[in-house]
């Protein structure tokens, strides 16, 4: 194999031009008020032509800039900072990367710009994102599955008591409580089901409001037997739409749900409440389920989604909302939570209402429960 000699080779302003340009990472040059003044084609491709524009609106959507902007410290310090951040494609997808700032000086050694290197490790916090969860699928299952076992034994106790004292009500009492155990161990086995493999989701035109209204009704009388106010409004202006009755179903039922929950263990308030919403913002379908709970714990936004998360200790697995988050994924929507200590939780669902070509009209079934 001949070998080509470099022996006195130096770099012009040209091939420094092109690995700028055709480095495997996002390179942006930026000014003290962290506008973007040069990037390199990868940023082109991922984040468009954004010369002149805020970093931080370019890759945030934010008004203001980061609180810990390395960029920002470099300017500040002359050192080279790193950070792992999240961002915001021009496509609308999230991505995370490492980024590097380091600092261009002019001849008198004056900082006048600072380059931001940013290389995209998504694929890498998926997998551990992933392995993560499998961890504490796993653990949380199996405390899950310990409580149920419990409980099953207990109701077990009460039925063999209530039949040695023939005492029907004794038994009675005894084998709701078994009820209530298997209904877990099925609910907790749909759960796994879910998240264990990639469905094939069937898309008709349905009435998302009639849908709505058929899981309220479904969670009236709990909702009731547990002093908790309930209400529904549903957008008028939000029409037929394409969609999975029975996914959107499965997703609103485990949110009210939840919202129940998160009121019936609030030992805080007395007058608790739960709202499910639709309303049509321009093309978006928006879904939303409030509670004014006690709120999540400090922090837990940032991970309802991507871990097995469960304020409900021996009475939840946590799975419901990565189950619900994936159907929605799958669906093409999107799924948000808002939530203030003491206030209650709102989470917010969202679809993409699709142009309507040739398809069955919607559907009048009822939902199966």
């Amino acid at each position: 194999m001949n070998r080509i000699s470099i022996e006195g080779w130096k770099p012009t302003r040209r091939d420094y031009r092109q690995l700028f340009q055709k480095v495997p990472c996002y390179i942006s040059v930026q000014t003290p008020e962290l506008r973007i003044i040069q990037t390199n084609d990868l940023f082109r491709q991922d984040f468009g032509d954004r010369v002149g524009e805020l970093c931080h609106e370019v890759y945030k959507r934010k008004t203001a800039p980061c609180p810990e902007c390395p960029v920002a410290k470099t300017f500040a310090d002359g050192q080279v900072h790193v950070s792992e951040e999240q961002v915001i494609t021009r496509d609308g997808n999230e991505a995370f990367v490492i980024v590097y700032t380091s600092p261009l000086r002019n001849e008198r050694g004056e900082i006048v710009a600072v380059m931001e290197m940013s290389t995209n490790i998504t694929p890498v916090k998926r997998l551990q994102t992933e392995l993560t969860m499998m961890g504490h699928t796993v653990a949380t299952m199996a405390h899950g599955i310990k409580n149920i076992l419990t409980g099953l034994d207990g109701g077990i106790y009460v039925v063999n008591s209530g039949l040695n004292k023939k005492d029907q009500k004794e038994t009675l009492k005894g084998w709701e409580i078994v009820q209530r155990n298997v209904a877990r161990i099925a609910g907790l086995v749909k759960d796994i089901l879910y998240c264990a493999k990639k469905r094939e989701h069937q898309i008709s035109l349905i009435d998302a409001n009639q849908v709505v209204r058929e899981v309220f009704d479904l969670f009236s009388e709990t909702a009731a037997r547990e002093k908790i106010e309930m209400t529904i409004d549903t957008d008028r202006e939000l029409g037929p739409m394409l969609l999975n009755a029975e996914d959107l179903h499965t997703i609103l039922a485990n949110l009210v749900h939840n919202a129940l929950d998160a009121c019936k263990f609030d030992a805080n308030r007395k007058d608790h409440r739960v709202e499910v919403k639709t309303r049509l913002k321009g093309p978006i379908a928006i879904f939303e389920v409030s509670d004014n709970g006690p709120g999540l714990p400090q922090g837990w936004e940032n991970y309802m989604f991507t871990e097995v998360l469960s304020t409900k200790e021996r009475y939840g697995t946590g799975l419901g909302l990565l189950v619900t988050k994936k159907i929605v994924d799958e669906l093409g929507g999107q799924i948000t939570v808002s939530s203030h200590p003491d206030e209650g939780t709102t989470f917010r669902v969202s679809f993409p209402m699709k142009p309507v070509v040739h398809c069955s009209p919607p559907s009048s079934r009822q939902m199966l429960v």
